[in-house]
């Protein structure tokens, strides 16, 4: 294969080149606009993961949070229950009293 033959002026002149460069123009605009839309869909999905992250951490101080709410309404019913029979909540703490095992 001769370069010089492949680089002469006719051989460039030739109709046949001009069409490869509009298809050359056409996939490189193509391969751009892809490259684009590749780039927009990977931050895109990071931002879903972040998301996604942030979703867990917000379901467990949920779940942290009604948990206490469930409690705290629970001891309000058991205090007006136990406040008809006559029960009382303290106003002191409760003091612990210690025994030894001495007979």
């Amino acid at each position: 294969m001769n370069f010089k033959k492949l680089l002469n002026i006719e051989n460039l002149k030739n109709k046949d080149l001009f069409d490869i460069r509009s298809f050359v123009v056409v996939f490189s605009i193509y391969s751009i606009i892809s490259i684009a839309f590749a780039d927009v869909v990977y931050n895109q999905a990071q931002d879903i993961k972040k998301l996604n992250q942030e979703v867990k951490v917000l379901k467990a101080k949920y779940i942290s949070v009604k948990t206490i709410l469930m409690n705290e309404k629970k001891e309000s019913k058991l205090l007006k229950k136990a406040e008809l029979f006559g029960f009382n909540y303290p106003k002191n703490p409760s003091k612990i009293i210690y025994l030894s095992n001495e007979y």
